[in-house]
């Protein structure tokens, strides 16, 4: 009878201690529906395979900053559109999700300081060569050289997420990459390529306007973030045909663990419990509704800006830290044109495909380009035109500009953070079960740094989650082969 008595004290006590004998599948949420949080999304159901539920809130559209754009019959890139040879993750979407790439086509550009163009590229490349090196020299394969070299330590990140590791902060994932690379967060583009002996003509020009068209920003933004957008110029570059967005679309729609939630996230509180296992109360309003609604969670992943100037707010109730995230995004304005381009407007005779500003202050525009659309047709005159600007164009400078303008729409975009040699935020886990992956984008902004993140945090939320439930269904099924659980698998 004793025997008996002690054996039901004893359950009685472990189910009031934690319920660490119980088979526990987590509850997640995923507050974000871009390629962060696809990836994030993606990658954990994968380490978790049937043993998950997530709730993906998107506040807008699937896809976040990846976007297209309809301009008369065409439909074209609004948001991040062009991907690197070297961006192993999205090489690895687009053979999982059975999609198509479109190629880079070969386009006419020049270099324009408000004045005169300084470069104009030739049709053909070796002629383009021979006029950069004329006006700049060997600098030219010196800045080659040191990009080469970031982009080979770059890419470690891949076998170090295949063998599992993972990063609470930014600075631990680009120190495993290379040591110096937390360095070049705290040193201006401009004082960094001083440093390696580049000119300033070479800085304020071919630099400069990598900068000024990829992140609407000048070369005193930081280093690491400075040489992403010189990298970003050459290699085999591409897109996705149909959109970009369609990574994050299938990613997340074909996920049967995923259940998708239109509504805007308002609040996260930490509930306190006497189990040491931290859940999350998240209170959200759906799209159409002014009522809050509450759902609770064992993981919260955050995979959107948390700025004060984002347009959707989230307040942290509760916990042990007041969460601050300093900062501001950069505001850049893509003008989307149907029209001719006049090239008189720009001291030409013939107009080109491009034309890059390395002067924004006195070209009002950072660039503008022709753009095909997504789905890979080819239309006659008159084309598309994108025209990125720090402000709203003028009605006035759009009629100097163009003619025959058929359709014009204009895009505010907070693309990307307002970079410095002050990084603004450094942590990818901000509380117990608790994650945010956006810090990266501190760092640099892509669409490979996003995916690169969100698995990150996939990683760390797993490890996490199977500490607490040391004798869970979870610990058992994986213990025995984690390694392979963490590799990357095409067989989802």
């Amino acid at each position: 009878m004793g025997l008996h008595v002690t054996l039901l004290i004893l359950g009685v006590t472990i189910l009031q201690q934690g319920i660490s004998l119980e088979v526990h599948a987590p509850r997640v949420a995923v507050i974000g529906g871009g390629i962060g949080g696809a990836s994030a999304s993606h990658f954990l159901t994968e380490l978790l395979k049937e043993s998950v539920e997530v709730d993906l809130y998107e506040a807008k559209t699937i896809g976040g900053r990846l976007a297209t754009v309809k301009i008369d019959k065409d439909e074209v890139e609004a948001g991040g559109s062009i991907i690197h040879s070297k961006n192993m993750y999205m090489q690895r979407f687009v053979k999982l999700l059975g999609l198509e790439k479109n190629p880079s086509s070969d386009e006419t550009f020049g270099i324009w300081n408000g004045d005169e163009f300084i470069f104009i590229a030739s049709d053909w490349s070796i002629i383009s060569l021979m006029k950069l090196f004329y006006r700049y020299g060997f600098q030219l394969y010196n800045l080659k050289s040191l990009v080469s070299n970031m982009i080979e330590d770059f890419v470690k990140i891949y076998d170090l997420q295949d063998a599992g590791q993972s990063f609470a902060n930014v600075t631990a994932l680009l120190s495993a990459m290379n040591k110096d690379f937390p360095k070049l967060l705290e040193m201006s583009m401009k004082e960094y390529l001083l440093h390696k002996g580049c000119t300033e003509k070479m800085i304020n020009e071919l630099v400069e306007v990598a900068i000024v068209v990829n992140y609407g920003q000048e070369v005193d933004i930081q280093s690491f973030v400075g040489s992403i957008a010189v990298a970003g110029t050459d290699g085999e570059l591409w897109s996705i045909k149909d959109g970009n967005k369609g990574v994050p679309e299938h990613l997340i729609y074909r996920n049967k663990k995923v259940n998708v939630v239109p509504s805007r996230v308002t609040k996260i509180r930490n509930l306190s419990n006497g189990h040491d296992l931290s859940q999350y109360e998240v209170t959200y309003i759906n799209k159409g509704s002014t009522d809050p609604m509450t759902s609770n969670y064992d993981i919260v992943i955050i995979a959107a800006p948390l700025t004060s100037d984002q347009e959707f707010q989230i307040e942290f109730i509760e916990f042990p830290d007041n969460l601050v995230f300093p900062g501001k995004y950069q505001t850049t304005y893509a003008t989307f044109i149907k029209a001719n381009l006049k090239p008189k407007y720009f001291g030409l005779q013939e107009p080109l495909d491009g034309i890059l500003s390395c002067n924004p202050n006195k070209t009002t525009i950072s660039s503008v380009g022709k753009v095909d659309s997504v789905d890979g047709s080819i239309r006659k005159d008159p084309q598309v035109w994108k025209v990125f600007s720090r402000k709203p164009l003028e009605t006035s400078l759009v009629h100097d500009m163009f003619s025959k303008v058929i359709e014009k729409k204009e895009i505010a975009w907070k693309a990307y953070p307002r970079y410095s040699t002050k990084m603004n935020f450094n942590n990818f886990k901000l509380h117990d079960a608790l994650y945010y992956v956006n810090a990266f984008e501190w760092a640099g902004s892509t669409m490979e740094m996003s995916a690169i993140a969100g698995r990150n945090v996939a990683i760390l939320a797993y490890k996490d989650f199977l500490q607490k439930f040391r004798n869970s269904i979870l610990d058992k099924e994986t213990s025995e082969d984690t390694s392979k659980k963490l590799h990357y698998s095409e067989d989802l």
